[in-house]
This record gives structure tokens, sequence and C-alpha cells, in this order.
């Protein structure tokens, strides 16, 4: 459902047990902990976010040239290099100040399909870059395919039997629906194919491009699946409340879609088969352990599946027959280190395979299974910039809430400390998503780390209402934002810390980002005496203005926020949003806070910070504001992004009594102070 993706998060072999932290309350006195902690080296703040980490590998459909994401000035670029070629021969292939969201290669293995938008605003664009000439570094001629920086242009598909042609999802023509247009890649022309008057969040093509499945998502929180049969639209399935159904893959050959839901009796997201013709449904495969959601699903070129995975605390991967069965048996043999290895594409044609293998302390390297023989090939190796022995371990543990349910979190700890420990408490955002074991796989995850290295404990729970772990986990986070389970999960795992001797409850800060920027306001206003220092990353302090600020293509959408936070229009919701919203709470605060805030931001605009900085200027208490006014919902420029980690350092160092890294850059220090808000002038 598309209103899981309205706050992302941003990011999917063997089973680790959870960790249940043991041991007595044991203090240890500051001065100790400190010559202790002065042991590890400090870390530059810029090692953690490093111009050289590299991501969305991709392999051109003949094998010939990698692509994948790299900073170029600042920002996220596309980078290019042949097949075999040294990392340090790639070359950036495009050169935009903006920073590229997401890109695909074209059928024609010459071309690449890009997507950016203006200053975070979110209003993508779609760029088509041809590779001029077959030469070890062919230059590049970018074409812009939509221009209209007013609407968003979303990339759905190239279709097999129409290269010639794109499939786009934009507003362009309804400012309050997403329809769906063919593009043309010879005339440029855009032609409307279907008018989304459904609400269809996903949706599946044929091999023409032209949709047969979508799944609606209704204003009552349920959601129909609806499939194209005889020429018209026809309802096979119809959620109830709170349920899920996502489409995974259209077998056209055969008339089966491929879904993974949570309808009827089942709990947990279940592979399933969906018969078009006769609407029969088939499950194919549930968690064995019963402990997840599925989490991601491998598919041939026939769009049948080959392998199911699930993800608890740690990445799961079960084979659905026995040719992968066998090869990836081998590839497992072959990486005996704790990591999690994902399987990012596989050309049937070639007998290719590519892996990413990545660890909670190492960003990953991406390497070629030749399934033909067994060998497994370096295919791209990153030297990472932090030796992965100077990195903590991330611990996947579970503790229990107050009415008595398991919350599954990661631990990071100071190598050699585990006690007394000045602490943040760190949630993710969505809420609608989860945080993961990988270091590459949250934004928050290097800063986890970096937390770590300063000497703090971070704790990143999944909270209730994260996905993942079943549809009653996820909606018993339903109008208990703020001053409920959601938060109490919260404010449960800090107390558990504290009760095992791991956190000092002195020095406790709680940060998060969207939603979890809410939960840190949360935090500062419902439980005041719990933190001693706050920072809100993009978070909303009023549920009313965030509901009522969405742009007008997410209204059709909202049928999940309004059943989790309330409607604005509704007269008791509306009450009920307002005794959750913490700008409503401003005279309860007693930690400092730090805002930090994107000027063109679409989900959480900034009058949500400019508003509760105001009230605490106005109360005379402390607050500091960081704005950059070239970002939207978070930070993706590079020079934004690290003053805002320093400001951070900095920040939880003077009021928790963290180690603080003196050798910034002083372009750095000289960035932030023009990012920093003089909150009387608001």
């Amino acid at each position: 459902m598309i209103a899981k993706k309205l706050f992302p998060p941003l990011l999917w072999t063997a089973i680790a047990g959870s960790l249940l932290l043991t041991g007595c309350s044991q203090t240890q006195d500051t001065a100790s902990l400190n010559e202790q902690i002065q042991q590890v080296p400090l870390i530059p703040v810029e090692s953690f976010f490093n111009e050289q980490d590299i991501s969305q590998l991709k392999t051109s459909g003949d094998g010939k040239w990698l692509a994948f994401f790299k900073e170029y000035q600042g920002a996220n670029n596309i980078y290019l290099m042949a097949a075999g070629a040294r990392p340090e021969e790639a070359y950036p292939i495009t050169q935009s100040k903006e920073p590229i969201k997401s890109f695909r290669w074209s059928t024609d293995a010459s071309e690449i399909f890009f997507l950016k938008d203006t200053g975070g605003n979110e209003n993508t664009q779609i760029y088509r870059l041809t590779l001029q000439d077959n030469q070890i570094t062919p230059t590049a001629n970018i074409t812009a395919l939509t221009s209209n920086i007013e609407v968003r242009y979303d990339l759905l598909t190239q279709p097999k039997e129409k290269p010639d042609t794109l499939v786009l999802m934009s507003n362009q023509d309804n400012p309050q629906q997403l329809d769906i247009y063919r593009l043309s890649l010879g005339s440029g022309q855009l032609t409307q194919i279907f008018d989304n008057s459904y609400g269809f969040s996903d949706v599946e093509m044929n091999k023409q491009g032209d949709p047969v499945i979508g799944i609606s998502s209704n204003p009552d929180n349920t959601s129909d699946l609806y499939a194209k049969l005889d020429g018209k639209w026809t309802s096979l399935i119809k959620t109830e409340f709170g349920e899920n159904i996502d489409i995974l893959s259209f077998d056209e050959d055969n008339q089966l879609a491929y879904i993974r839901a949570n309808i009827d009796d089942r709990d947990k997201l279940e592979l399933l088969s969906l018969n078009m013709i006769t609407g029969k449904i088939v499950t194919l495969h549930k968690d064995p352990l019963d402990e997840s959601d599925v989490s991601d699903v491998l598919f041939n070129d026939e769009g049948a599946p080959l392998a199911v995975s699930y993800y608890g605390g740690r990445l799961r991967t079960y084979p659905l027959n026995d040719s992968f069965a066998k090869n990836w048996q081998r590839i497992n043999r072959h990486f005996t280190g704790d990591v999690e290895i994902t399987i990012s594409d596989i050309n049937e044609k070639t007998g290719l395979w590519q892996l990413h293998v990545a660890s909670d302390v190492d960003m990953g390297s991406d390497y070629q299974y030749v399934a033909k023989t067994g060998e497994v090939n370096v295919l791209l190796k990153q030297n990472p910039i932090i030796k992965p022995e100077l990195l903590s371990k991330r611990q996947s543990i579970t503790y229990q809430a107050r009415d008595g349910v398991n919350i599954q979190a990661y631990l990071t700890l100071p190598k050699s400390q585990n006690k007394n420990l000045p602490t943040i408490i760190l949630p993710h955002g969505g809420p609608w998503s989860r945080d993961y074991w990988t270091l590459s796989s949250g934004y928050f995850n290097p800063i986890a780390q970096l937390l770590a290295n300063r000497g703090y404990a971070v704790l990143q729970p999944n909270f209730r209402a994260s996905t993942g772990f079943g549809k009653h986990f996820l909606n018993a986070g339903n109008k208990n934002w703020g001053t409920g389970s959601m938060q109490d999960d919260l404010t449960d795992g800090a107390h558990y810390l504290i009760s095992q001797g791991i956190a000092d409850k002195q020095r406790l800060g709680i940060m998060g980002a969207s939603y979890g920027g809410y939960a840190a306001l949360a935090g500062a206003t419902f439980t005041p005496d719990l933190y001693q220092a706050v920072i809100s990353y993009v978070g909303p302090s009023s549920l009313i203005t965030l509901l009522e600020s969405f742009p007008p293509h997410f209204r059709p959408y909202l049928g999940q926020f309004y059943s989790a936070v309330g409607d604005p229009e509704i007269d008791t919701d509306r009450v009920d949003m307002k005794a959750r919203s913490p700008i409503n709470f401003v005279d309860n605060i007693k930690a400092p806070l730090m805002l930090v805030q994107g000027a063109n931001d679409p989900r959480v605009t900034q009058i949500e910070s400019d508003n509760i900085a105001r009230v605490m200027f106005k109360r005379k208490l402390p607050v500091e504001y960081i704005l950059a006014k070239d970002e939207g919902h978070g930070f993706r420029k590079r020079d934004n992004k690290l003053a805002y980690i320093v400001a951070m350092e900095q920040f939880f160092g003077k009021h928790l009594g963290g180690r603080v890294d003196k050798a910034v850059t002083p372009s750095l220090n000289a960035h932030l102070d023009t990012l920093k808000v003089d909150v009387g002038r608001l």
C-alpha cells in the first residue's frame, strides 16, 4: 500500500536468535568510563558517510557495463565502469547537483533511465541517458523525458513487447490522483492509458504495458484487488479493515498473480497465488517460524517464484525448488562470515547471478555467481574507509513491553563498554517501516555506529506499527501515537536498558526522523522526565496540520492514516489528535530540543518545526533549529547531511556527555552556521 511509503524509511541466511541481555545493575564512575572510551580511536564524521561508498550496483543487459550510485560533488550521481574493470576506473556518467533518486538500465544496453527532483520537492522527473560510442569511457547524452516540475512522474516499467515505450504514473492531469501514461521514446508523446479513479496504489502490467491488476487503497483502510477480465475491471479480493495485500509478480501465460497478503485468518503476510480466471487462492509459503511477514520473493523471467525471504531480527531465505536450493547452498558455503546475502539479479540467459553481501560493520560488496560452475567472483568490492573491527556489533535483542508484548530491537554499544552509558533511543520513521541489521540498510545505521564510537549506547526498537511482524502488531499502533503503546514501547526500551545497567538514566536522549521525529517530540512532551536531550528531524509537531498539509495526490491513499492517526474532519478524532500533538504540550518540555527541517518538505512541511520553535522561544525554553532551504523530507546533499551530523554530535555531547570531534573541517562548521535559524526572528 502506498501509505506505507509516505514516510519511507527509506530499506530487505541464517537465523540469529534474539539476545536477551541479563545482569545486575552495576555502575561505573564517569572518569573511569571516559578513560576506557578514549582508548577507542575517534572516527571522523566524514568517514561514516564516505564519498567513495557505492550502492545499487546494476549490470547492463549485455553484461558489459556496471552502473552504480556514488557521490559526485556532494550529490548522488550515476557512475559507470566496464565489467571487470577496477573500481577506481569508474567515472561519473552524470554530474547532477541535485541528487539522483533512482535509475534502471533500459532493455537497450546503451541506455539508462533515471529520476531526480528539485530541492527535495519529490516532483520527480524522468531522464534518458544514452551512451555515445562503445568506447572504454563512453560519454552520455542526457534527455529530459518529462519537464513539468509542478507534478510528479514515476517510472513503472518498460514493457517487454513494447520496449520503445515507457509506462509512467503521474498526477499531471488531475492533482488529486496518479494516473497511468504511456510515453513514446521515439516521439516523446505522453498518452494517458488509465484514469486511476479506482485509487490504485499498486498496479501490474502485462507484456504490452497495459495495466491488468491493481490494488486500491480505500478510505476505510481496506483494499480491493482488481483484475481486468474481458475488458472490465472486477474486484477479486476485498480485504477486511487493516489487512494488507501486495502484487509481487504476474505470470501472463498462466494467468496467475503472485501476491503477499494477510487476508482472512492470516496474521503474517504469506506468499499466495491467485488464479485470475477462477479466483482460486493457494498458499505457497508462510514463515516456518511464524515470526515475520514475507519480506521478499525472487522470481524467474516468466514470473514464477524461486525463493522467499523473511526478516525477524535477521534475514532468512527459503528455496522453492531444487535447482535454486542447490545454487543457494553453494553460495552460502562460499561466504562463511556473519553476513546477509541478497540476490540482486539473475540473468537466465547467461546463468549469471548478482549477489550483494553485507554485514552490520561492512557496507557490503557485490559478487557474481556462475550457476553452471558454482564459481563466485568479485564483481565490485568496496574497501571500507573505516576498518570493520573499529565498528560495533549490532545486536538483535528482544525486550518485553509493559503489557507483555515482545519488542524486537537493535542495540549498538561502544567497543568494550556495556554499563552506565549515555544512551540514545532512535525510533525509525514511517511508522509503517522497520529497522534491519546491516550497516547499509538504513540512513541511521551509520549514525548509530558514529554515536557508539562517541561512547553512546543506541537502541533502535521495532515498536508497534512497525512492518514485518504481522497485521496484529502493525494495527496495534492505531490511535496509539504519542501517548499509547507505540510511545510506550520506546519508553519501555529505555527502562529496559536502565534495568540492565546499560543506560545511565541521567543521560538519556531520543532522536528520530519523520515519524521518529514526532516520537522524539512526544518523548519530550509526554515523558518529560525521561530524556535529557531531544532531536526531531523533519518531525510533525501537530497531527492535525500533518494530515491537512499532505499533497493532493496523497489523499486517495490516506485510509491507513485516518485509521492510525485520525481524520481531522471528524470532531472526536480532531480532539484526540490535539491530545496527541506535542505542539499543545510545549509547557511540559524540560529537555533541550534541536529541530532539523527541509524547507521543501512536501510531507512534513516547515510549519511543523517553525511552530514549535516559536512557542519554545516565547516560553524561554532551550531550542536550536537547523533549516536547509534546498532540501525536502530529509537531507540528501552531502554538505547539509554532514552539517546536521556535526550539530547532532555537538548537541548530544553538550547535554549527555559523549565524545565530540574537535577537528571538524572548518568549511563544514561554516556551512553549519548558514543552516542555523535565529528562532527569535521566526
